[in-house]
């Protein structure tokens, strides 16, 4: 009796063993999965990979580069429709100038 009770405790030891080998095993590829999901987001200074909190800093600078760009073109634009509206006001006030000056001298 003694010794089937051993020859259990053995073979649950066993057991054991093996499932704690194995769930290192499941820890070890789980770590090196994080480490490349980390790698990716933050980058790796051994690569020298940016990651995608590089990514997002370079697609802020083009963001206010466009931002910028945009405000530029904006006042441009702003500018030719002043100075068009300006030149047609002063067209218009030359004929009505010269329409008078015309009913004047006849």
């Amino acid at each position: 009796m003694q010794h089937k009770f051993e020859e259990s405790v053995l073979e649950d030891i066993k057991n054991m063993d093996q499932r704690l080998t194995e769930l290192e095993e499941k820890i070890d590829d789980i770590n090196t999965k994080l480490t490349q999901v980390v790698d990716a987001i933050l980058g790796n200074p051994l690569t020298k990979t940016g990651g995608f909190i590089n990514d997002i800093s370079v697609l802020k600078d083009k963001i206010e580069q466009l931002e910028k760009k945009v405000g530029r073109q904006e006042d441009f634009k702003k500018r030719v429709y002043w100075i068009v509206g300006g030149g047609i006001t002063l067209l218009l006030i030359i004929q009505y100038i010269t329409t008078i000056y015309a009913n004047i001298k006849h």
